[in-house]
């Protein structure tokens, strides 16, 4: 009858002895505040990292998207930190979007963008404009504004002429008068961070003479001094 007695009292005595998380896993209680435990977003979160292939296959890219919490370990990283294969922000606008819709992780250091007002600010009353200054351009009946003139790319040169990937379809005529521009610097707000775009210069003219179904001719007219036409040159028609 003792030995029933103080049954009790020793199990109590054990299970303030070994605390109460591992009384629960004893008997077979999950314990949700461990603090071993990490509850993992359902959503993907993606990381552009220096591809650490890159240079030993020929066909890898210098970039590669990967998932957040499977960052790979280089030399780099062994050294100084995962932070430093981390693309910057002018590199990510570059590859575009992560794959499968995911979004970026906040260590790539991209901004973050400020929801818009519920309501827009008033605006001011609008001046009367003097005797002689020409009309504001007509406003679309449905509301939207004009769409700027669609943009190609030179997909081959020659001495005089190229071919572009413009056609009938993209309102390129023949006669039609092209610039030929160069993506050349990224613009990066120094405080921000943010990208801003990037500034592009133009390398030559072109007009074209001829329409195909999938591609158009034309012939070279100017080419700024020091630059040369190259495949992959941005085509804007004038």
């Amino acid at each position: 009858m003792t030995a029933r007695r103080f049954a009790p009292l020793v199990v109590a005595v054990a299970i303030t002895a070994f605390g109460c998380s591992t009384a629960k896993s004893v008997i077979g209680v999950p314990n949700t505040g461990d603090p071993s435990i990490t509850i993992k977003s359902a959503e993907t979160k993606w990381l552009l990292i220096k591809n650490p292939r890159f240079g030993d296959v020929p066909s890898e890219p210098e970039y590669v998207w990967v998932e957040e919490d499977k960052t790979p370990i280089t030399l780099g990283t062994v050294m100084f930190g995962k932070g430093s294969i981390i693309a910057p922000p002018e590199i990510v606008a570059r590859y575009g979007s992560p794959p499968g819709g995911g979004k970026i992780s906040s260590r790539q250091g991209m901004p973050t963008q400020t929801p818009a007002a519920a309501s827009p600010p008033a605006q001011p009353p609008v001046a009367a404009a003097p005797k002689g200054a020409s009309a504001p351009a007509p406003v679309p009946a449905n509301g939207k504004a004009p769409e700027s003139p669609k943009r190609g790319f030179v997909v081959y040169v020659d001495t005089t002429r190229i071919v572009i990937d413009l056609t009938a379809v993209d309102g390129i005529r023949t006669g039609t008068l092209v610039s030929l521009r160069r993506d050349a610097i990224p613009l990066v707000h120094p405080v921000t961070g943010e990208v801003l775009g990037e500034l592009d210069e133009e390398v030559g003219t072109a007009r074209v003479t001829e329409l195909r179904e999938r591609f158009s001719v034309a012939d070279v007219q100017t080419v700024a001094p020091g630059a040369r036409i190259q495949v992959k040159d941005r085509v804007v028609p004038k």
